[in-house]
């Protein structure tokens, strides 16, 4: 039977920890369904969630000059390898971050980064001229929360199975509170219809709003 109660986020995380049954870490993730119209409101902000997200992103730049912290450091001549195959995004990086004189070069192969949702963009702060503070917050926990381009749905990672209750639920608030400051104009006030908690192989549960 569907258990279709709504609990708050700490009865909820109690629960989703107690009936996750997987042998490894699972990813716990948060399903926001919004009243908005997806192809005029789109929602899409950088959040820093104070316990991180529990995985480590392999960062790659594109820089005019070598950056500490970067996982793989590339200049122009390096970018046909992303055509050729022989550099993959979400394979060989997670993230990429480009100083912004770069950005027509890798306009061509927007088409590859795009789709793997790596293509550097000003809004979630991967083109900018300070790469070190940008490498530094997308290794400490940095996502980029959006809806999907034809859904108002958000879904995003918030943690591990295996962090305590509390990050979790520090995590789940810096989330919600992000999510209300970049609330659109003209929306209706009860404009967050539903948000639903998980994990890989584990239930689904409804969050009070």
């Amino acid at each position: 039977m569907k258990d279709t109660k709504e609990y708050t986020i700490e009865e909820a995380i109690k629960k989703l920890k107690s009936e996750t049954k997987s042998k490894f870490d699972s990813t716990v993730e948060v399903h926001i369904n919004l009243e908005i119209d997806p192809t005029k409101q789109a929602i899409r902000f950088p959040l820093v969630l104070p316990h991180g997200t529990g995985k480590t992103k392999k960062v790659a730049v594109i820089s005019s000059q070598k950056v500490k912290g970067a996982d793989i450091t590339l200049t122009a001549d390096d970018l046909p390898k992303i055509e050729q195959g022989k550099l993959k995004p979400n394979v060989d990086f997670d993230v990429l971050i480009s100083e912004p004189k770069y950005m027509p070069k890798l306009a061509k192969y927007a088409k590859i980064l795009g789709p793997a949702g790596v293509m550097p963009n000003p809004k979630n702060g991967t083109v900018t001229e300070d790469i070190s503070k940008a490498i530094e917050q997308f290794k400490k926990g940095k996502i980029d929360v959006k809806t999907e381009k034809t859904a108002p749905i958000i879904h995003v990672s918030i943690g591990k199975i295996s962090f305590d209750e509390k990050a979790l639920a520090e995590n789940y608030m810096e989330l919600l509170n992000g999510l209300k400051q970049s609330k659109p104009a003209k929306t209706n006030p009860s404009w967050i219809k539903s948000m639903f908690i998980t994990s890989t192989m584990g239930p689904s549960i409804r969050v009070k709003l």
